[in-house]
């Protein structure tokens, strides 16, 4: 029902004659000489750490200094047809990876029915979710988990869209796979989404196989952007769930999410939730988040925590290697400053318990100091 809605609303509006300025497009394809080219646009961030770690994990020796970094560029462009229908493209580069070269990569229709995005993009409950913000330092689901070591509980899955380190949260933690998202126009400061993904892998043109793999997946979402006498009020709600392959047994990974975020003046008090079940790397996993921000200017202070907990695999927990029953608890005291347009610095001060729950790994404690500078453009 979703991938047919969306597809006939946006191949409806774009195929009437009104949207296009040229004539139907040939066999070979050419391209009118009075058409007007797409301008693309050059623009991301990138980012450089500096700081230093103070963690005992056994067998490992991972304190002292290190630097990090994090770049991505982007490439961007639109287009708005007669009917005022705007086209976009989004590609993004990723600077410092070999894994996964293009972060991103999706089309955005966008035009008084909403916005269809079609192509490598997270899920509407993942972009409508309302979170504690961070000043570039992320602890929701971000740099933290660069800092800490979790070796003593058999890595770290999970803590990227799972409920062990983030609430921003995707069912089967599904992650820029090629998607179909409607998100529906703003009224009286709600907004719904929905999003449909065929299979869990990303930017991958191959077949569907049902018969081994998850598939079929769709996440919805609810959010509220409006203002009550002077505080301004942002409120989400998520669900979404895969289904598991059909040869399995294992039931289908589901995962929800939730928020909610109170600003009066310079300060913004903010919470949020999410779970996930039938994960079966992290079995079920749930976690919480909380910050306080003051922005009066261009000094920002930040104080949050975060507290995920994780079921584990069933072959970890019996002794096995792979991600064991396990909890991480962060508190994080952040600062920043904006030294110019595009520029700022930021410094951090964090301590992070990592708790092995399983009886077969160790628990370790981790303190880190770490300074970073941005440039956006």
């Amino acid at each position: 029902m979703l991938a047919s809605t969306a597809l006939t609303v946006a191949g409806g509006l774009l195929s009437c004659p009104a949207a296009w300025a040229a004539e139907p497009a040939k066999e070979p394809r050419e391209i009118p000489h009075d058409a007007q080219p797409l301008h693309v646009k050059v623009g991301g961030f990138m980012e450089q750490f500096f700081g230093y770690v103070d963690q005992d994990v056994p067998g490992r020796d991972v304190s002292g200094f290190d630097v990090k970094s994090d770049t991505e560029i982007w490439f961007t462009g639109a287009a708005v047809l007669d009917n005022g229908i705007q086209v976009a493209v989004d590609v993004q580069l990723e600077g410092n990876s070999t894994g996964d070269q293009i972060d991103e990569s999706h089309l955005k229709f966008t035009g008084g029915f909403g916005q269809v995005v079609l192509g490598s993009e997270n899920s509407a409950m993942y972009m409508m979710h309302v979170a504690p913000k961070d000043f570039g330092f992320g602890l929701n689901s971000g740099d933290n988990v660069e800092w800490v070591d979790f070796t003593g509980v058999g890595g770290d899955t999970g803590v990227f869209r799972g409920p062990f380190g983030s609430t921003y949260t995707e069912p089967g933690r599904v992650n820029d796979a090629n998607r179909l998202t409607y998100m529906t126009p703003r009224f009286g400061g709600f907004q719904l989404g929905a999003s449909y993904v065929p299979k869990a892998t990303e930017d991958d043109n191959t077949s569907v196989d049902r018969s081994a793999a998850s598939h079929d997946g769709v996440a919805l979402a609810a959010q509220y952007k409006g203002s009550i006498g002077p505080v301004a009020v942002g409120a989400s709600l998520g669900w979404g769930m895969m289904q598991a392959a059909d040869s399995s047994t294992a039931s289908d990974p589901t995962a929800y999410n939730a928020g909610l975020s109170l600003g009066v003046g310079a300060w913004t008090l903010a919470a949020a939730a999410a779970g996930s079940d039938g994960d079966s790397a992290t079995g079920d996993s749930t976690g919480w988040t909380v910050g306080l921000n003051y922005a009066p200017g261009p000094w920002k202070l930040s104080l949050a925590g975060f507290f995920g907990d994780r079921d584990g695999s069933a072959t970890a927990n019996a002794g096995g290697t792979g991600a064991r029953k396990a909890s991480f608890d962060t508190v994080q005291l952040e600062a920043g400053y904006d030294l110019g347009p595009g520029v700022s610095v930021v410094g951090v001060l964090g301590y992070a318990d990592v708790d092995d729950r399983s009886g077969f790994g160790s628990d370790s404690d981790a303190v880190y100091g770490v300074s970073m500078v941005r440039l956006s453009f």
